[in-house]
This record gives C-alpha cells, sequence and structure tokens, in this order.
C-alpha cells in the first residue's frame, strides 16, 4: 500500500476515537516542556505574553533533560553538563539557578579493553595504556592518514580518519558511534563529525607532538562545567514554575494526536490525556513545536503529499534506554560519566550522579549510577522485559570490575523515544523536503533536537526557543533565520567555561 493510503486508514480509524471533551483556546501554544520550549514560554512571558498553552506528554517538565526520582534519589535521562559559549544562555541559566547552579570539576573517561583512558585524550595516558606496539602502530597510522588525505571526507569514518588516522579511529570513535547511532560509522555523514570533534585538543595535540607544529596554540578542553545541585531537570522545573506563575497553563501527560490545516495555517491541535484519554482541542494563534519533525506531519489533517509522507517516514531517530541504579556503597569511581568502547559491552555510556551533585544521591551512604543504551524500537534489547534489563547492566558492571553485582540495591527503566535524529549518508534529501514543508505552515516555529531534526546541545535548543518567541514578539519586522543556529558551531569540547 502507498503512503498516502497507509494514512488515509490510519485517519479514517483515529476518526472513531472518543468525542471531545472540551476545546481550549491560547494566543500561543507550545508543544513540547523541554529546553527548547520553556525557553519559549519564558521569553513569551518576559515579554508580557501570558496567555499561553505548554503540552508536554511527560508528567515532568525538561524533556530529554528531566530529572527522574526514584527512592528520593535522582537520576538524569543519561548524563547532562551545562557548558555554552553563548553568553545569553548561559546568562539565562544563572538567574533561573543563582546559588543551586555549581561548578563542577570535570572527570571523565574511556572504557576500552578492560582499561581507563583520560578523556580529553591524553598522548602519554594513550600511550601508555596501549603499550609500545600499539602506540608506534598509531603513528604509523596517523603520519599515514596525512599521505592519504581526502579532502572531501564524505562519512564520518572518513573524517575521523583523516584526522587521526584508522588505528585511532577504530580505538577511540568506531565503536562508540556505532552503539550510539546503530549504523556502521561510513553510512553517517561527516558534517556530524565536523561540527561534534572539531574542536578537540588531540588533533592539534598530534600535529604539534608528530609534525612538530609550533605554532598551533592547542586549546584545552573544558575542565569545568555547571550544575544544578538537584540535577539537569531541576533548571527546567524552575523555569516552568516562573512561567506558569505569569499565566501559563500546563498539560502535563498530553500526547498530540492530530493537527488540523486548513491553507496552510494550523486551526487547532487534538491532545489526549494518556491516562484518562480525555481529549482536548486546543486553539492558538501560534505554535512553536519542538515534536520530532517526522511525527509531525503524519498528524497533520489533512494528509499531507506522497513526497512529505516519503521524507518523513525516510528519517529516523534513535532510541535510548536508561538503567538507574542505586548501589549500597559510599564511593565506586571518580568519573562523572564513563565511555564504553569495548566491543563486549552493550553499554554505550556509564554516569554517577553523585560526582555531579551529592545531592542527587539520598544517603551519602550510597551512590546513583546510569546505564544506557541507545537502540531501535526493533532491537532486541528495546523488547527485553525491565527485569531482564536490569540483570543485563547488573552483568555488565560486573564484567568492568567497576561495581559488584552482589552492591545493587534497586534498579528502575527509563525508556526514550526519538532521542537522537540520525545523520544517515542521503538523509538531507528528506530533511530539506520537510524543512520546505514547515516552512510554508504560517503559524508555527519549529524547535529544539525534534522539531528540527537536529543533534542540538541544550543550549542550541534553549537558543532557538528564544529566538522562535523573539520572531512571534517582532513578527513584523525582521526574523532570526532559526535553521542556522548550530550550523557552523564548533562543539562545545574547544570553548572556555563563562564564568560570570
Amino acid at each position: 500500500m502507498k503512503p498516502d493510503g497507509l494514512f488515509k486508514l490510519f485517519y479514517s480509524l483515529r476518526g472513531k476515537l472518543k468525542h471531545l471533551v472540551r476545546a481550549v483556546n491560547f494566543e500561543c501554544c507550545i508543544l513540547g516542556a523541554g529546553p527548547a520550549g520553556l525557553a519559549v514560554g519564558h521569553e513569551l512571558s518576559k515579554n508580557g505574553i501570558k496567555d499561553i498553552a505548554v503540552v508536554d506528554k511527560n508528567v515532568i517538565v525538561g524533556g530529554l533533560a528531566r530529572t527522574e526520582v526514584f527512592d528520593g534519589n535522582r537520576y538524569d535521562v543519561g548524563p547532562h553538563r551545562f557548558f555554552t559559549s553563548n553568553i545569553e544562555i548561559n546568562k539565562l541559566w544563572k538567574e533561573t539557578l543563582g546559588d543551586d547552579f555549581i561548578p563542577v570539576e570535570r572527570m571523565t573517561r574511556i572504557f576500552y579493553k578492560n582499561m581507563l583512558f583520560n578523556y580529553p585524550l591524553n598522548l602519554l595516558n594513550v600511550f601508555s595504556n596501549l603499550g609500545l606496539s600499539e602506540s608506534l602502530k598509531s603513528i604509523a597510522s596517523f603520519a599515514e592518514s596525512k599521505i592519504k588525505h581526502k579532502n572531501d571526507p564524505v562519512t564520518f569514518e572518513d573524517w575521523i580518519v583523516n584526522k587521526f588516522g584508522r588505528k585511532l579511529y577504530e580505538t577511540f570513535f568506531k565503536t562508540y558511534t556505532e552503539k550510539v547511532w546503530g549504523i556502521p560509522c561510513d553510512q553517517i555523514e561527516a558534517e556530524w563529525a565536523a561540527q561534534r570533534i572539531k574542536g578537540l585538543d588531540l588533533v592539534e595535540l598530534l600535529k604539534k607532538t608528530l609534525l612538530g607544529n609550533k605554532s598551533q596554540e592547542i586549546k584545552t578542553l573544558v575542565e569545568q562545567f555547571d550544575y544544578p545541585v538537584l540535577g539537569a531537570g531541576q533548571m527546567y522545573n524552575v523555569m516552568a514554575e516562573r512561567v506558569n506563575e505569569k499565566g501559563a497553563t500546563f498539560y502535563l501527560n498530553y500526547s498530540v494526536k492530530k493537527i488540523n490545516i486548513r491553507e496552510s495555517v494550523i486551526l487547532s491541535i487534538i491532545i489526549e490525556e494518556r491516562n484518562t484519554g480525555e481529549l482536548i482541542e486546543v486553539f492558538s494563534k501560534q505554535f512553536f513545536s519542538s515534536i520530532p519533525i517526522t511525527h509531525f506531519f503524519k498528524m497533520m489533517d489533512p494528509i499531507p503529499n506522497s513526497d512529505t509522507l516519503i521524507a518523513a517516514n525516510s528519517l529516523y531517530f534513535r532510541e535510548h534506554i536508561t538503567v538507574d541504579i542505586l548501589i549500597d556503597r559510599k564511593d565506586l569511581f571518580p568519573d562523572q560519566w564513563i565511555y564504553v568502547h569495548s566491543h563486549d559491552l552493550k553499554m554505550a555510556r556509564l554516569a554517577n550522579y553523585k560526582n555531579f551533585s551529592k545531592q542527587m544521591v539520598k544517603s551519602d551512604e550510597k551512590t546513583t549510577l546510569s546505564v544506557e543504551y541507545f537502540v531501535f524500537k526493533s532491537d532486541d534489547i528495546w523488547r527485553m522485559s525491565d527485569n531482564s534489563l536490569k540483570e543485563l547492566a547488573g552483568d555488565e558492571l560486573s564484567q568492568m570490575k567497576l561495581v559488584n553485582k552482589k552492591q545493587i540495591e534497586n534498579s528502575w527503566i527509563v525508556r526514550e523515544t526519538e532521542s537522537y535524529p540520525t545523520y544517515f549518508i542521503g538523509y538531507k534529501e528528506h530533511y530539506k523536503v520537510l524543512k520546505k514543508e514547515i516552512n510554508k505552515i504560517s503559524n508555527v516555529y519549529p524547535i529544539g533536537r525534534g522539531g528540527m531534526y537536529k543533534y542540538n546541545n541544550q543550549d542550541h535548543s534553549a537558543f532557538s526557543g528564544l529566538l522562535a518567541a523573539r520572531n512571534y514578539i517582532n513578527r513584523k519586522t525582521s526574523q532570526y533565520d532559526l535553521w542556522s543556529i548550530n550550523i557552523d558551531a564548533e562543539y562545545n569540547e574547544g570553548s572556555e567555561r563563562i564564568k560570570n
């Protein structure tokens, strides 16, 4: 069946849902209460716009940066650090939390072949752990990459091999990257590497060490970041409280079911309370959407044309599972998080929240960890029961010899869909179609990681929200190009932390 036919069938069945309970009307409606959506709410309310609805599928705000609480212990949905080169976003963060926003000395390492390597990478540490033979191979591989350099790398693999050589690429980049994205590195766009990795000091350090490049100053990677004392979600809880105090209405635990569009204008949306099934029609003058852009078009009524549906079905996100664990031990390891590059372990990253803030843990005698798995819904790991996932995480921690499985006191599972937009080779053509189509809708601004299908950090997402709100507030004047945010931005690793 063609895409048009599938979606016509889908909408005909969905039309048999319960009758609407009520209809509400707002000047502005924000879809998603994550960093981008709450930045919109902050900026609108700051400028006197109070007639705002905020809709989110979760019962707590923060999106992918929310903090879950289990038995009084706090866990982020994966480790988050607050670090930005954007002075305006830094000011927003500090004004929101004040003294509850603390500096943290960074400690992160890479787990590979049962050894821990410093990250940011340190040549002496790398060569010490690898040994003489493997170190010489790495140096030779790096030299070879300079001789066989590709001027226009197409894939992630091409880009990294150009910069580091194949040996270091296979040691420190390939396995982890493929765990995160779920596709081979030679099928990932080079632009992702160029955006995220170009500021790493190893590039310049290798040049200086191996090529004698004395003129090039080596950038030091961020050694300190800021963090809310009660977890990343504290930032967004406080922002939401302030937006709510100024008049906004929050619809938490509501999913968007339908987007009613006529002549390139959103007339209303249908939202459903996820427990009770209550349906509400929300009318609004202006919408701000951090809904995954692929889902946005599938919710439209009338359904889009075939080309748009094909594009929406061609782009895809990576899902994320966190196994949150309470350990009956006071101290484990000093890292905030560890990247797991070992082939024989399915986990991709391990976080220790006590090393972010001691207030994340209810008892000083305990430690809280999160084990992360990146998956697709079709993967076996996603289909595993919660109990099986807990067993898997415990077994892998024991295998790493970082935790004795018998010391695990309790654990909880958090599953998050549409976490990472995937930059596979060829995605740009589909992306251009959706970008062009959503730009035709006169009263919606796509924002954030999901809404813009961009692998944004918190600061980039929040900035997209601020600028989208300003576009609405100043709609009769020149507009900010939201799509340009983070296109040429150097990843935060290569910048200094803003202290004031």
